[in-house]
């Protein structure tokens, strides 16, 4: 699953906790790569709505019960590699797949993961770990990410602000407003995206390259922005991205709500259910959702019986 020569220092450690992101080199092998390719290939589609029309395809929930991204979660050296990164007993929630078109689809603007993490309370860990599945040059064709450290500006507020707009927006729809979807985007969007704050986030972010088997570990408060796929041998970049939680992350029923009023008012669809589906009761330990029941044991990261060298 991943690569026995991998490890992570202290160093890397205290980098992770220091700018709440790390490039992990070499993490998986090439059949988990391969594997994940295949997953993401036979399910990615063209986006059917106004959410996610900076990709080619897209799709959430790809791999959540797939036996190989479940085996990855019972090994025992990833499990301790990232119970040291993040201090964290985690399970894995969703797996997402994102293709971007040479020299057309711009992926995703500035932004965290309201969307993914839209489920829990702002205060509980999540974490990403996104796998580019092509080579990514950074000073080449590119089609990889930025983000920014967590030392010079985090993400957190957005989670606040992304609550505010369904309130709001309500509130001038019911004065006689007639709202669009544009009206929606450059609400929710030019908190972070305007020229101005555009132009400053891109002067401090970090962009990296990338080869089969690297992988980018974030986590839920990381600032981050797809990066266009230019001219270059490659048609297509299609990447693989893990979500998890902390186990004592609790249901956060409000914000699933203000989440599915623009995708009812304005045709802004994830097409993932999983939010309303983990639980229906505020507060719940998502954990312990019935959702997750069948699989709640291979979702799990153990770290008892991890070996101490990682």
């Amino acid at each position: 699953m991943i690569n026995s020569d991998f490890s992570i220092s202290e160093e890397d450690v205290q980098n992770f906790w220091d700018h709440g992101f790390l490039k992990l080199e070499k993490i998986f092998s090439d059949e988990l790569v391969r594997h994940m390719k295949k997953i993401s290939t036979s399910e990615l589609a063209p986006p059917s709505d106004n959410y996610g029309l900076g990709f080619s395809k897209l799709k959430y929930d790809v791999g959540n019960d797939d036996p190989t991204i479940l085996d990855l979660m019972g090994d025992s050296r990833f499990s301790a590699i990232m119970s040291k990164l993040t201090e964290q007993q985690l399970f894995f929630t969703q797996g997402l797949g994102f293709e971007l078109e040479k020299n057309k689809s711009t992926g995703f603007p500035w932004h965290v993961g309201t969307q993914s993490f839209g489920f829990q309370r702002r205060q509980d860990a999540g974490y990403t770990i996104w796998t580019p599945l092509c080579d990514i040059v950074a000073d080449g064709q590119r089609g990889g990410m930025k983000y920014v450290s967590k030392q010079l500006l985090s993400g957190e507020f957005v989670y606040q602000h992304i609550n505010l707009l369904p309130g709001y927006m309500k509130s001038e729809a019911e004065s006689g407003r007639d709202l669009t979807y544009e009206d929606f985007s450059v609400l929710k969007n030019s908190l972070l995206n305007s020229p101005q704050m555009t132009r400053l986030l891109d002067h401090f972010a970090v962009e990296d390259s990338f080869e089969p088997g690297d992988a980018l570990i974030f986590d839920k408060y990381v600032l981050h922005r797809s990066v266009q796929l230019g001219e270059g041998p490659i048609s297509s970049r299609l990447a693989y991205a893990l979500r998890f939680s902390s186990i004592d992350a609790r249901y956060d029923k409000g914000r699933v709500e203000a989440l599915a009023y623009p995708r009812i008012a304005f045709n802004y669809d994830a097409g993932s259910e999983f939010n309303e589906k983990v639980s229906s009761q505020a507060g719940e330990p998502v954990y312990a959702s019935p959702y997750f029941d069948g699989t709640r044991e291979a979702r799990t990261l153990y770290v008892a019986d991890a070996p101490r060298n990682v």
